[in-house]
């Protein structure tokens, strides 16, 4: 859903640290508690560690804050989110898009993000996603090319394996995709009784 992001969401109750990597890595953004599994993961050699910069709250960081999509000539805002993002794993930042999820619409319909989910009913990107990414699978050779893409531009620092809580389809047994799609419904109460006779 990366082509979907439109914010990044902190948890406004977590400490956030602004790091700085020994191995080139730059600045990083990164909750306080997750400092050291952040360099655990970066692969620093030994006796190398993340500096820490400065630590904000999480709404310090939301205050006004904006980051560049890595991908595409977009601003995106940083949000408060909710509960769900904890420090059990990853960064403590959550990358959000609003047209693909739940806990994502919610987010973007507080902060009145648009809806942008550039995948077709066949589970393929759509031209909104980039030309690069058009017609691919979201769940194959689509993620696969957004991977490469990250890498290409300098913006993935570490790809691993991440078991996502996907509801999968009891028929296909694969992961559903989350869209969010134009709907419409109309109200039969001017004639139920009529249509009923």
């Amino acid at each position: 859903t990366i082509p979907a992001n439109l914010a990044v969401a902190v948890n406004e109750r977590l400490e956030y640290s602004v790091v700085e990597s020994p191995a080139g890595h730059g600045k990083l953004l990164v909750a306080k508690e997750l400092v050291g599994n952040l360099a655990a993961k970066l692969g620093l050699e030994e006796g190398q560690e993340l500096t820490v910069l400065d630590t904000f709250t999480g709404a310090e960081v939301a205050a006004g804050t904006t980051y560049q999509h890595p991908l595409f000539e977009r601003k995106s805002p940083v949000v408060i989110g909710g509960e769900y993002i904890t420090t059990e794993s990853g960064t403590g930042l959550v990358h959000t898009a609003p047209g693909h999820g739940q806990e994502d619409y919610q987010t973007g319909l507080k902060y009145g993000l648009p809806l942008l989910s550039p995948v077709d009913d066949g589970g393929r990107f759509t031209e909104e996603a980039g030309a690069q990414f058009e017609g691919k699978n979201v769940l194959g050779d689509g993620n696969t090319a957004v991977i490469e893409a990250l890498q290409e531009c300098g913006a993935l620092l570490k790809q691993d394996p991440y078991n996502h809580k996907y509801p999968y389809d009891w028929r296909t047994k694969k992961p559903t995709i989350f869209r969010a799609t134009d709907q419409w419904f109309a109200s039969v109460d001017n004639f139920r009784e009529e249509a009923m006779a």
